[in-house]
């Protein structure tokens, strides 16, 4: 078919407010001309001349701009949603509040190109050239920046949520205050980069390089991936006056850190970061806690609220709750603060509860807890952690129910760890040693067994009837063993057992 623009000579000419979708100007000559409010969707303009053309407002998304010179371009508002501009030449284009949501800019000339509010979600800027150009104010979330050059640029403040920056130069990078949660940042070089106050929650530094880097209140967390990381010393402190980085770690300035030890440094630094320790004074009525502490996750249902630990300090007994929430800095502390208040409050409600009903019965002597747990990362035991197949992988039935009553399994897991507590202590150690390796079957597809995993909950029940034999009936013992049995059978129901297998003849036998 004819090409009607191929004999024309569109130089300087005005076609604003034309509608040219959908037309084939490859190789057109269009410097100069003003295509502002044009509609040129899913145009073919490979290769063209559009050198000091006026594009504001242009609807360009879809088109083909592969190739194309658009050498001091005015783009302002400009929609080039999903537009091929690979290799294009957009050196000092004016790209300011364009639309450029998943468009291909791989390789393309950016140098000095005006890109302040503009939109790069989910852009393709593999082996850009963003030297000098201006991002103030740019959402590049999700965008795909693997080998682009981004020397001399100011990246501060800028949304890289999701971002892939893996295997970027980011050396000297201004990042201050950037949003980079979810980043993927494997085997960047981010040597020497200011971090200052950047948000790094769930990103990935696998294998990154931090040396030179300054970390002064980066926003991390556990989620914080620091695996194989490479730093030789980092700065603490940022000087904006002096524009210099301070607070060298290690201090002297001819130590480094030993392989691995900024790693182990920092995920500690990440953990402390976001727990809670609730102390108890007097000793710790457990059914009144765990009822309380049900309580306060559900005021809290989105922020993982889970127990991570329990040790003791002299006289007094630490519960230690760990915190996983997106808020950060002074926002996360204002949570920790409200949630440490309202598991007090809702703890002494309960305990002012079961004194009116005749119940109370605060365990003051809990060194065997001590003995157990003190020193013990409850979270190391992995029963708050993931269960089911991680991989994605359906290895039958079974792994399925795991996967979808994943948080019914952690808290029935948390309750009967806390109710064991009140066992003698031959049967809280057996229950202890079962519920350990109970969460390591259930974290392990290939050990998500049904036969494996009854017996471990009938051996579990079995210590619960022991125990209350034990105690001879007692009415508050008895209440506390009904429920921890019947937290087994539903624990049970939730990872696909049947409730009459359970309740069967228990089987002892060793695995």
């Amino acid at each position: 078919m004819e090409n009607p623009y191929d004999e024309m000579d569109l130089r300087g000419a005005d076609l604003r407010g034309t509608d040219l979708s959908h037309a084939d100007l490859s190789d057109a000559d269009l410097s100069d001309a003003d295509l502002s409010r044009v509609n040129l969707r899913g145009v073919d303009l490979h290769a063209a001349d559009l050198s000091r053309a006026s594009l504001s407002d242009a609807n360009l998304s879809v088109a083909n701009l592969s190739h194309v010179n658009l050498r001091d371009a005015d783009l302002r508002g400009a929609y080039l949603s999903d537009a091929n501009l690979n290799r294009a030449n957009l050196n000092r284009a004016d790209l300011s509040d364009a639309d450029l949501s998943c468009a291909n800019l791989s390789r393309v000339n950016l140098r000095d190109a005006i890109l302040s509010d503009a939109n790069l979600n989910r852009a393709n800027l593999n082996r850009a050239d963003l030297s000098h150009a201006d991002l103030s104010d740019i959402n590049l979330s999700r965008a795909s920046l693997r080998d682009t050059d981004l020397s001399d640029v100011d990246l501060s403040g800028l949304n890289l949520n999701r971002a892939d920056l893996s295997g970027t130069d980011l050396s000297r990078v201004d990042l201050r205050g950037a949003d980079l949660r979810g980043a993927d940042l494997r085997r960047a070089d981010l040597s020497n980069t200011n971090l200052c106050a950047a948000q790094v929650l769930q990103t990935d530094f696998t294998e990154a390089t931090l040396t030179g880097a300054c970390i002064q209140d980066w926003q991390l967390g556990s989620s914080t991936i620091l695996e194989r990381v490479k730093c030789d010393y980092i700065f603490r402190v940022y000087d904006a006056e002096a524009q210099k980085f301070t607070g060298r770690l290690p201090v002297d300035p001819d130590s480094f850190f030993a392989p691995g030890e900024f790693t182990q440094r920092f995920q500690i630094i990440a953990s402390a970061l976001e727990t809670i320790d609730i102390t108890f004074t007097e000793g710790i009525d457990w059914q009144a806690f765990f009822q309380s502490f049900q309580e306060m996750r559900q005021q809290y249902p989105d922020k993982g609220i889970a127990v991570q630990g329990m040790e003791e300090k002299g006289e007094a007994f630490i519960v230690r709750l760990r915190v996983d929430a997106e808020e950060t800095g002074s926002e996360l502390e204002q949570l920790k603060a409200s949630i440490e208040t309202t598991q007090k409050q809702l703890y002494s409600t309960q305990l002012e509860l079961r004194e009116v009903q005749g119940q109370n019965k605060v365990y003051r002597e809990m060194m065997g807890v001590v003995k157990t747990l003190a020193g013990r990362s409850m979270g190391d035991q992995h029963f708050y952690g993931s269960v089911g197949n991680v991989a994605g992988t359906n290895y039958g039935a079974m792994t399925a129910t795991i996967n979808q009553n994943q948080e019914a399994i952690n808290q029935l897991m948390t309750a009967l760890r806390i109710s064991a507590q009140a066992f003698p202590p031959e049967q809280k150690e057996e229950v202890m040693m079962e519920l350990d390796d109970l969460a390591g079957d259930l974290s392990k597809p290939e050990t998500q067994e049904p036969k494996r995993i009854g017996k471990r909950l009938k051996r579990i029940m079995a210590a619960g009837t022991a125990a209350a034999a034990i105690a001879g009936g007692a009415a508050t013992f008895s209440e506390n063993v009904n429920a921890f049995t019947e937290n087994v059978i539903e624990l049970g129901e939730k990872v696909g057992l049947v409730r009459e297998d359970l309740q069967g003849n228990q089987d002892n036998t060793a695995e």
